[in-house]
């Protein structure tokens, strides 16, 4: 099992750095990385149980792009693909990989608290650097930061990120 949580801290390292140098990442990763975590998940809950939160997750993100796609309509006046020039098809893939591994409230909280840093992030470094990016790394930099909370999970047993028990806790205070 280390072997394979090491395997998927490595492959999150490999879409940071392929997307930060060349701001597009092997495709054929992503289903390696849904693989990887499935079978660690699996391994506290049964594949049965696995199901219904991945299934909200993929619906969440479903929603997201439906509601993009329908603002860019509205705010242009045709339809858009949204995949094509504003949001990276691996953005895309990265964030239905990790609906896999993370249960519902956990992912939430993933993915408006890595928009948030990263987008924090990027307007400093914009501001700091002399050359300038229309285009955010999403995926390679969410990579970074998943792999920092699934390091805090493994390792530091800081949280469980396949279990909202703990989330609700955490709000409920």
């Amino acid at each position: 099992m280390l072997l394979l949580k090491i395997a998927i801290l490595i492959i999150l390292l490999l879409l940071f750095i392929q997307d930060i140098s060349s701001r597009s990442v092997y495709w054929f990763l992503f289903p390696v990385l849904i693989i990887c975590l499935v079978i660690v998940r699996v391994q506290s809950q049964s594949l049965t149980e696995l199901w219904q939160p991945v299934l909200i997750n993929i619906g969440f993100v479903t929603l997201q792009l439906v509601i993009l796609t329908l603002y860019f309509y509205f705010k242009n006046g045709r339809w858009i693909n949204i995949t094509d020039q504003l949001l990276g098809m691996g953005d895309v893939l990265f964030l239905l990989s990790i609906a896999f591994y993370l249960s519902v409230l956990n992912y939430l909280f993933f993915y408006i608290t890595s928009l948030l840093i990263i987008l924090s992030f990027w307007l400093v470094f914009q501001s700091l650097t002399a050359k300038k990016s229309d285009h955010i790394p999403l995926a390679g930099l969410q990579g970074l930061i998943f792999g920092v909370f699934l390091a805090g999970e493994w390792w530091f047993g800081l949280f469980d990120l396949t279990n909202d028990t703990g989330l609700l806790h955490l709000i409920t205070k």
